[in-house]
């Protein structure tokens, strides 16, 4: 931990020359020998014929539910309950005489839902964005995570990226002071993904034609305001960027529309979850999405479209038959026209939940994907939602668990508190209400951020 504060504490410039040596390291060592195993296999198999990946998927499966009947409760329970045993599950039909997982399911369940007899010191915890306003907390085995990036990778390739391309990222964590992060091993220079000065924007211009990179991968909010920002200021991008990497949010055509034509190249989307179920691209020739076989089973909901996902990624809380809440649209289930790749199912997009926009009081639109952060690793807290009616107050509703510590949920709401004011700025008035309930639409759904200060916005640029 000291080395990695000592190496974030260089200047730029030296960052940069170390990583033009940290690069003589083996790749293998440096991204891991699961990640290129993975990674290898993915740029054969995305050929395969529908049979042999099918087989694959049902090779899999029987791995993953022998695993979850012989190793953790809560799915044994769900077998023996229906005189089943693993070996009954024979094709994709057959998996449906297993029930449904859902979010509520899931952390109900928490404590039978992970394998037993296992300590999970030393194991990710991975939470979930929380723009659902009850972001879910789970472990996952050591080496989910380099399959995950080979994964990531090896989308990324339909539009020239390789492992060994230096990128530029807006996402994550707000950084304090806009002073930008690079990080050796993958070469990533990493910009806050807020930001509120034409200033700063200059200075990141000029340190992403340092940093040598000719990918930006990050929130399409963030992005898209970016680059509003430099069209409306008439800032000339001094670097030519090959392809724009969204991620973590819905895309909206106004934030596609506006990123290409300031930085004169294709946007490439990709659509995915924290609980790494369900892992759809954009096809090269096109902007349908491709579920990865190899990733998971994929299935929607006849009824309502609501994607269905059982993952091969993780064992230790495993992911099966997880209902995500997202609805796809432009729904095929046959071999892509465009490119020939026979993944399935193909979806021309998903309809995710459309938040507001929180605006600081500078004036500056901040996407729910950055506000998210200090929700994230909550004990006594349920749900949030955040309501905004004037540009310089927010209310923050916060529903406890039944259970709760009250002065867990105190220690807590002041994080959220201090945590929303380190995002928004020191003058953004943040009040805490602690509540039963949230406000609901007049359509009686939920949204996560409620502005009315927002207003106007994206729909102004349209």
């Amino acid at each position: 931990m000291r080395f990695r504060k000592l190496i974030k504490s260089f200047p730029f410039p030296v960052l940069i020359f170390l990583g033009s040596l940290y690069k003589v390291i083996p790749s293998r060592i440096r991204f891991g020998k699961i990640f290129w195993e993975t990674y290898h296999f993915l740029q054969q198999s995305q050929w395969w014929s529908r049979e042999r990946l099918e087989e694959y998927q049902l090779s899999r499966l029987d791995k993953l539910l022998r695993h979850a009947y012989d190793c953790v409760p809560y799915y044994r329970s769900l077998f023996d309950e229906r005189g089943l045993k693993p070996s009954h599950i024979q094709n994709f039909e057959d998996l449906k005489s297993l029930p449904y997982l859902t979010k509520d399911m899931f952390r109900q369940n928490y404590s039978i839902i992970i394998e037993e007899n296992t300590r999970t010191k030393g194991f990710p915890r991975v939470h979930t964005s929380g723009t659902t306003g009850k972001p879910l907390q789970f472990y996952e085995n050591t080496w989910t995570a380099q399959m995950e990036r080979a994964f990531i990778y090896h989308q990324w390739t339909r539009v020239g990226v390789t492992p060994h391309d230096p990128m530029i990222q807006m996402r994550g964590p707000v950084i304090q002071d806009n002073i930008p992060e690079y990080y050796l091993k993958t070469k990533t220079l990493r910009l806050s993904p807020r930001v509120d000065s034409l200033e700063i924007i200059r200075f990141y211009l000029e340190e992403m034609k340092r940093s040598g990179a000719s990918y930006l991968h990050g929130y399409p909010s963030a992005i898209a305001l970016f680059a509003l920002t430099i069209k409306q200021h008439g800032l000339i991008v001094p670097i030519k960027i090959k392809a724009i990497l969204f991620a973590s949010e819905t895309v909206y055509e106004w934030e596609r529309r506006i990123v290409e034509e300031v930085f004169g190249c294709r946007v490439f989307s990709f659509y995915g979850m924290a609980e790494k179920v369900v892992l759809a691209s954009e096809c090269e020739t096109s902007h349908d999405y491709h579920c990865l076989p190899q990733y998971g089973i994929t299935e929607i909901d006849e009824k309502t479209n609501e994607i269905i996902g059982t993952s091969f990624l993780n064992y230790l809380n495993p992911f099966i038959r997880y209902r995500t809440t997202d609805v796809a649209y432009g729904l095929s289930d046959s071999l892509c026209q465009h490119c020939g790749r026979h993944e399935y199912p193909i979806f021309s997009g998903v309809e995710g939940r459309l938040e507001d926009f929180i605006v600081t009081t500078g004036g500056v639109p901040v996407s729910p994907a950055i506000i998210t952060h200090p929700m994230k690793d909550l004990k006594a807290v349920k749900s949030t939602q955040l309501l905004q009616k004037s540009l310089d107050s927010i209310k923050v509703k916060i529903v406890p668990w039944d259970q709760h510590d009250p002065k867990t949920l105190d220690k807590e709401a002041d994080i959220i508190r201090q945590g929303l004011k380190g995002i928004l700025g020191v003058d953004m008035k943040v009040e805490i209400e602690i509540t039963q309930s949230v406000q609901l639409s007049a359509t009686g759904k939920f949204k996560w951020v409620v502005s009315d200060v927002h207003k106007g916005f994206p729909e102004a640029i349209k």
